[in-house]
């Protein structure tokens, strides 16, 4: 099977996705500046280092960051927790 595109929490305060041709690069979805993210207006691409913690996302996850999971919820093309 074909690597998936992981769907991520980083630092418990980002939503994000990895593509598997770029996985140290987290392409943001949601972040939070009340869970401690920086404020950005239009949030880039990030570096991810080794300091970070990054977790698989569940669809909790996108409830909390009130990001729609529909669409996502695809395991053939996404890698996400329960």
């Amino acid at each position: 099977m074909e690597e998936r595109t992981k769907l991520v929490v980083v630092n418990e305060n980002t939503l994000g996705y990895i593509l598997p041709e770029t996985p140290e690069t987290l392409g943001v979805l949601h972040s939070s500046i009340l869970r401690g993210a920086v404020f950005e207006v239009h949030p880039e691409p990030k570096h991810i280092i080794s300091l970070d913690k990054v977790r698989l996302a569940t669809e909790k996850d996108f409830e909390n960051y009130r990001v729609s999971f529909k669409g996502f919820d695809n395991q053939e093309l996404y890698e996400y927790g329960n």
